[in-house]
C-alpha cells in the first residue's frame, strides 16, 4: 500500500514539474512559415520507374545500386521524394543522377514570387500532383536537366489511364502578380513542365513599380 502511494506521489510530482518546465521552455515546432538560416533538405525515399512499367521503392540508393538494378531491369527514371525547408517536393531524373541536395547554395526568393497556383489538364485539376515538382527554384528544375514530362509527373494520379497527353490543353494559373493579376499560361499537348520563376513582371514594365511596394497577401 505504501509502495503504491509513493509511486503515485512521485508520478504526480514528475508530471507537475514537467508541466512547469514546458510552460517556461515550450517546444518549438517548425512550420511552413518558419525562416531558415540555411536551406534544409531531408531525403525521404527513391522511387524507381522501369521501362516495363514496374516500380521499386528504396530508402537508400547508390550509383552502384543503380548500375546493378539497371542491368537487371532498364530504368526509365528515378523520382526523389524529399522535404525542402518543411515543404514536400519531388524530383525526377532521367539521367539517373541522384546527387542530393541539388543545390549547394541557399535559394533566394525573387523580388516578386511567381508560381502556378492552379494546374488544369483538359478540365481536370491536377495541381496537387504537379506542383511538388516545381522544386526549390520554382522552375521544375529546368536549370538542371531536360524538362519533366507531364505524364511522368502524373504517374501517381488515380485517373492516369484516362488522361490524353497528346491532345488538348495544359493550363497553369499563377498567383497574383503586381501589374497583371493572375496570369494564365496555356500550352497545347503534348508538352513538358516549364515555368519561368522571374516572369511575374516584364522587365520592360519594372519602371512602373519604382515607387510601388508589392505585398504578397
Amino acid at each position: 500500500m505504501w509502495f503504491l502511494y509513493a509511486f503515485t506521489t512521485v508520478g504526480f510530482l514528475g508530471y507537475f514539474i514537467r508541466k512547469i518546465y514546458r510552460y517556461f521552455y515550450p517546444l518549438h515546432m517548425k512550420t511552413f512559415e518558419d525562416t531558415y538560416e540555411n536551406d534544409e533538405y531531408n531525403l525521404l525515399c527513391y522511387r524507381i520507374m522501369f521501362e516495363d512499367g514496374s516500380t521499386m521503392n528504396k530508402l537508400e540508393l547508390t550509383d552502384e545500386d543503380i548500375s546493378e538494378i539497371d542491368d537487371a531491369n532498364k530504368i526509365k527514371y528515378i523520382t526523389i521524394d524529399y522535404m525542402f525547408n518543411g515543404q514536400f517536393m519531388k524530383y525526377i531524373t532521367y539521367e539517373k543522377d541522384i546527387t542530393f541536395p541539388f543545390y549547394i547554395f541557399n535559394i533566394e526568393k525573387p523580388r516578386f514570387e511567381y508560381y502556378p497556383e492552379t494546374v488544369i489538364l483538359n478540365d481536370v485539376d491536377v495541381t496537387s500532383y504537379v506542383t511538388p515538382y516545381l522544386g526549390p527554384l520554382c522552375n521544375f528544375y529546368n536549370d538542371r536537366h531536360s524538362p519533366i514530362k507531364l505524364e511522368d509527373a502524373l504517374a501517381d494520379h488515380p485517373d492516369f489511364d484516362k488522361f490524353d497527353f497528346n491532345s488538348g490543353t495544359l493550363i497553369m494559373i499563377s498567383n497574383e502578380t503586381p501589374l497583371n493579376g493572375k496570369k494564365v499560361i496555356k500550352r497545347e499537348l503534348p508538352c513538358s513542365l516549364i515555368w519561368k520563376r522571374h516572369a511575374a513582371v516584364d522587365p520592360r514594365d519594372e519602371h512602373k513599380l519604382k515607387d510601388f511596394e508589392y505585398i504578397n497577401k
